[in-house]
């Protein structure tokens, strides 16, 4: 599978997915005006990595401002995630946040409630 790496924008976060380096990435601020669409290509390269099902897969996120309809986007990934983990792949969710951003972090646990994904939390340095 290639790497997949779009850079942040004014509105769009980075995004690294390189499986050579098991780097997968998602940081900045998310709200594009087409939540949808902006997603839709990590979601396709997300399924088209499942044929390669590596034992280990480690997302990172670091969003410091999520729109409502990249909170949707967001969850589709991680759905697409359970689906891995489903097929016997040891995912783990990497959530990162600045100490006192405390919508980040309860967006992270309602994530981690929703999709019962296995997360790390992390303050930001």
């Amino acid at each position: 599978m290639n790497r997949l790496e779009i850079p942040e924008g004014g509105n769009t976060p980075h995004i690294v997915f390189d499986p050579a380096s098991s780097l997968f990435i998602i940081e900045g601020k998310s709200f594009p005006e087409d939540s949808k669409e902006f997603y839709r290509v990590l979601i396709e390269w997300l399924e088209g990595y499942k044929a390669e099902l590596p034992s280990t897969f480690q997302l990172k996120f670091n969003l410091f401002y999520l729109s409502s309809s990249s909170i949707i986007s967001v969850k589709q990934i991680l759905l697409k995630l359970q689906e891995y983990q489903a097929m016997g792949c040891n995912v783990i969710v990497v959530w990162n946040y600045d100490e006192d951003d405390d919508d980040i972090k309860k967006t992270g646990e309602d994530y981690m409630k929703i999709t019962k994904l296995p997360f790390k939390f992390a303050v930001n340095d």
